[in-house]
């Protein structure tokens, strides 16, 4: 019987490619269970509009309500719009590592560097072709 030896392949930050695991953080996958690495984008997040639905409603209630606080509500209100809107803006997309194992497709590692991700699909389907 012979012995596999491991082999880096790539080791960058929290992530380290042999050929026989990815460490990505503390999380160990074994190449064995892997059959597929892809990279996938991310869509945009839609959480500032939740700012921009809040900025609404303050403005809404600073019409309806003409007290003394109309002033401090309307600008709280435009400038919640105008952050929220501004954070949509400048959002980057996400990409993220995705394998496919005998349980289902899950993706393992996200950033918005497509570089860093597309260096580590690269490095584990070089480690997937030397298993084989």
């Amino acid at each position: 019987m012979t012995e596999v030896r491991e082999t880096t392949i790539l080791q960058d930050g929290v992530v380290k490619i042999t050929n026989l695991r990815t460490l990505i953080g503390t999380t160990t996958y074994a190449m064995s269970d892997i059959k597929s690495v892809n990279l996938t984008r991310q869509a945009k997040t839609y959480r500032p509009f939740w700012l921009v639905i809040g900025g609404i409603l303050l403005i809404a209630w600073a019409l309806i309500d003409e007290t003394t606080q109309f002033g401090e509500f309307f600008n709280i209100g435009i400038v919640l719009v105008i952050v929220g809107i501004t954070l949509f803006v400048i959002a980057k997309p996400s990409y993220a590592v995705q394998i496919g194992s005998t349980s289902g497709e899950t993706s393992i590692l996200r950033s918005t560097d497509i570089n860093f991700i597309q260096k580590i699909v690269n490095a584990m389907n070089s480690a997937l072709a030397r298993r084989e």
